[in-house]
């Protein structure tokens, strides 16, 4: 029987943009998101998803991290990542009509059956990131360790509660699929039959994705084009909340560069993302 991950639960994200106010102003005004901290000098913004989540913005800067913290490992935002929010079912109209109010073209898909439709819209953010609204039955048993709870966004704004998924490009699928629950224990769920895609609960054990299941989930795909055209994120930053200790154990006997400061464990993949484990709340 397989150990329990000690992975918990999705903590956050980094996105790379050209033109930081124009992010700043996208995900104020149509994600609702509260601006914690900008830094126009060293190409960083701030916000607060909910209680146990972030979102960050990086303009790259020429000679310059934008966390020096991070530079051993040479850190970079996400280029087009494809990431996922969640709602609240009954929220999804009003949400298609808010993007008709911004201007922003969207495509609904049913990932569901007939028996159980699972619509699901996908959109662009304008530095190319895909972004996916995925309704949450917020009664479902299969809770993520920070359960998404409904939050009070401008009428503007959409009704987001927090980080679904997150999805991440690697060229050596078949090497990826071997070392991520090895060097830091993801745990791996299924892959899907008839492309290269591979899913990881982010949890302690395996769980089966979709249909309503509040909890948060890492996939990874080699270089193609998935649903809505979305492509997997290049050299991405994610941060997991985790038993840092074991994951740390696990990363020094695979050998891989790390920065370990202030209980804050961030490891350099050989795909270039970098994977920051955080310690639970």
């Amino acid at each position: 029987m397989a150990m329990p991950s000690p992975l918990l639960d999705l903590a956050g994200i980094t996105l790379e943009v050209n033109h930081l106010p124009r992010g700043i102003r996208f995900y104020t005004q149509v994600l609702g998101l509260e601006l914690l901290h900008q830094d126009g000098a060293q190409g960083v913004a701030h916000f607060r998803v909910n209680g146990a989540q972030t979102l960050t913005l990086w303009k790259p800067v020429t000679r310059q991290a934008n966390d020096p913290r991070l530079a051993p490992l040479r850190a970079r935002g996400a280029s087009h990542l494809h990431y996922a929010w969640q709602i609240q079912p009954d929220d999804l109209d009003r949400s298609k009509a808010l993007l008709d109010e911004q201007g922003i073209p969207w495509t609904e898909i049913d990932l569901g059956t007939p028996e159980r439709p699972d619509p699901t819209v996908y959109f662009f953010d304008p530095f190319g990131h895909g972004l996916e609204l995925r309704g949450v039955d917020l009664s479902d048993e299969r809770q993520p360790t920070y359960p998404p709870v409904p939050a009070r966004r401008p009428a503007h704004a959409l009704p987001v509660m927090g980080l679904r998924e997150v999805a991440l490009a690697f060229s050596d699928y078949a090497a990826m699929k071997a070392r991520l629950p090895r060097a830091y224990g993801f745990a791996y769920a299924k892959e899907q039959p008839d492309r290269d895609f591979a899913q990881f609960t982010l949890g302690p054990a395996p769980e089966p994705d979709g249909n309503g299941t509040p909890r948060r989930w890492l996939y990874a795909w080699d270089p193609q084009v998935g649903l809505a055209d979305m492509f997997g994120g290049d050299h991405a930053l994610v941060q997991f909340y985790a038993d840092v200790a074991e994951v740390l154990a696990l990363v020094r006997a695979e050998g891989l560069p790390h920065v370990l400061e202030e209980g804050r464990l961030a490891v350099r993949d050989p795909e270039g993302h970098v994977f920051e484990f955080l310690p639970p709340l």
